[in-house]
């Protein structure tokens, strides 16, 4: 069984400083909890950036520079940039990030998210009995297949990120129009108000969908990672954590950075017997070298 990969999600687009202050907004603080990350284990950053005054999550182009000049400056984490972005984003701000950053060599993003299908994204007050979040991130075909070549001209692995089961079929059929390269590597995604829920049968069927010779990674909105997360490390794959998908380290506590997860997912894992990857290794697992 390879080694473990495990990605650090630091930031995200939801998340705030009101849930936990130890939040990183500006390109530095990003920075320094991407190379603490690498540090206790991390081999992938997946990247989102904020405005440093609102603090609100933004598809900058400067922003994503800075802060992937001052990650490589520091340490060689493998870059992966969101094409997620945030609630109300078009579709051109969202992958328009990756042709700009593609025509700098020295900020060219080795992997970005590709979200393979249009999907309710909810978060609920159940004290008020009222939506805090009530969007659609819209994904049609033709976005779809826009993204996938862009990815593919740039040279740029996607991260095919899996909400429900039918966006295996969505990737699939990109695949067999040519606009996705094999191996595919997915990223299931489980947990949002809107998806599938985090649980060893789904994750076992999703891990049981994906096309024979796919690489695949495990996502858990919530303190489910630290319970799943041995799972998928069982079953062969990889594992994704960070302020982005938790805010806790245990139930009521709160982490008190991104590196307190990486490091207690790289223990699990190296108990499991499952060394974890380097980010050297990992672009070996993930072949991205020859």
């Amino acid at each position: 069984m390879e080694k473990t990969i495990i990605t650090v999600a630091v930031t995200g687009s939801l998340t705030t400083r009101k849930q936990n202050p130890n939040l990183p907004i500006t390109p530095e603080q990003i920075a320094d909890s991407v190379v603490e990350c690498q540090d206790a284990g991390a081999a992938v950053v997946h990247l989102h950036v904020r405005d440093p005054l609102t603090e609100k999550p933004v598809q900058s182009v400067d922003l994503f520079k800075e802060a992937i000049k001052l990650i490589r400056k520091k340490c060689d984490i493998m870059v992966n940039v969101t094409t997620g972005g945030g609630p109300g984003m078009s579709l051109e701000e969202r992958i328009g990030v990756i042709s700009s950053l593609c025509a700098d060599r020295e900020v060219k993003p080795e992997m970005a998210s590709l979200n393979a299908g249009s999907i309710n994204f909810g978060l609920f007050n159940r004290d008020k009995r009222q939506f805090v979040l009530d969007d659609v991130q819209m994904n049609p075909w033709s976005g779809l297949l826009h993204f996938a070549d862009t990815m593919k001209e740039c040279n740029v692995r996607p991260e095919i990120e899996i909400y429900d089961a039918g966006k295996i079929h969505n990737a699939t059929f990109l695949r067999d129009i040519g606009a996705l390269n094999t191996p595919l590597q997915f990223q299931f995604v489980l947990g949002v108000l809107g998806g599938m829920q985090p649980s060893a049968e789904n994750l076992l069927f999703l891990k049981n969908s994906v096309p024979s010779g796919s690489m695949w990674g495990l996502c858990c909105v919530g303190l489910s990672i630290f319970s799943l997360g041995p799972v998928a490390i069982s079953l062969g794959g990889n594992i994704r954590v960070g302020f982005e998908d938790c805010i806790y380290i245990s139930k009521g506590v709160l982490a008190q950075s991104n590196a307190q997860m990486a490091k207690k997912l790289a223990m699990m894992s190296r108990e499991m017997g499952r060394e974890v990857a380097s980010p050297a290794e990992a672009r070996q697992i993930l072949k991205l070298v020859a």
